[in-house]
């Protein structure tokens, strides 16, 4: 199986363990490891920004971080992967330093390894595969998407659930456009489908760039709801002393999204916000809110329903 890693630490360790791949606000590395591609998603324009660090968050399923110190950052990082629902970190560093780690992170569910900073021990907690994915359909959260010549649109993204298999025909939203998969590949070499986690290259016939900007979610299910105002149940950890607060202008954070938006009600674990345009509202997504203007700048989060 393929799967994708939120790496944090510094750029010499990255360029060690994977081969570059591209850069936005985050760099991707990849390494194979038997027969299964990993994706690794290198937040380096964090801690300067915490999207990139949320957005890169939204499409792993593990965590590798070398913690030299510990500051409010390091604090930020393990809210994000926290609420996230990443909770195989491995974690480079000091054994006082992880000893404080495991502490500090105690009630957070965390599965926390003590990782060499060696390639030997790297590999090992790297060759420990995740879980598979909750969700059934297909699905791909889009992060990037440029046009080809003799090709066409091609669309780079994260398969977050199902199998994406060439001909098959996706919605985008919030587009609303239907796209068919004409081909797919997988680092440069074609493939006939791809399975959740993968990184993916789509080349899609009906749709132009425009139509499946960074943040589309590409789907199988034809009938999502686009709203304008979501209601979330909301986990807010106990070290945030900062409390949401009707009226509060916030982001709202999912599959690459960072959508200004104002919460109209908190109370009782479930908090009402209403988003500036039409955002897709699918069961199961992790919704983060921010306030870029408090510290820590993730407020929490929250799941469509209850099982969060």
């Amino acid at each position: 199986m393929d799967y994708s890693l939120l790496f944090y630490g510094s750029d010499e360790l990255a360029k060690q363990i994977g081969k570059s791949s591209g850069e936005t606000d985050i760099k991707y590395y990849h390494t194979k490891r038997g027969d299964s591609e990993i994706t690794i998603l290198y937040p380096f324009k964090f801690p300067e920004r915490i999207q990139p660090l949320i957005n890169s968050a939204s499409v792993s399923e593990k965590a590798l971080v070398e913690i030299q110190s510990l500051d409010k950052f390091v604090g930020e990082l393990l809210l994000v992967l926290d609420y996230y629902g990443i909770n195989d970190v491995g974690v480079i560093s000091d054994d006082t330093t992880f000893s404080t780690v495991q502490k500090i992170t105690r009630g957070m569910n965390f599965k926390l390894s003590k990782v060499e900073k060696n390639m030997g021990s790297i590999y090992d907690f790297l060759d420990k595969f995740p879980e598979p994915s909750k969700f059934n359909k297909t699905m791909i959260f889009v992060d990037q998407a440029f046009p080809v010549k003799g090709v066409g649109t091609v669309v780079l993204g994260f398969v977050m659930g199902g199998t994406v298999k060439k001909h098959q025909q996706l919605k985008s939203y919030p587009n609303g456009k239907i796209a068919e998969v004409r081909s797919i590949q997988i680092m440069d070499v074609d493939r006939e489908s791809a399975v959740p986690y993968s990184r993916v290259g789509l080349a899609l016939k009906g749709v132009e760039v425009d139509d499946v900007m960074k943040g589309t979610i590409l789907s199988e299910d034809q009938d999502i709801e686009l709203v304008d105002s979501l209601e979330l149940n909301i986990k807010i950890s106990q070290s945030v002393k900062i409390q949401p607060r009707a009226g509060e202008k916030i982001q709202v954070n999912f599959a690459f999204n960072n959508v200004n938006a104002v919460i109209s009600d908190f109370d009782n674990g479930k908090i009402l916000v209403d988003v500036d345009k039409k955002i897709a509202k699918i069961e199961g997504i992790v919704y983060s809110i921010t306030d870029l203007n408090i510290s820590p700048r993730i407020l929490g989060a929250g799941i469509i329903g209850n099982n969060y």
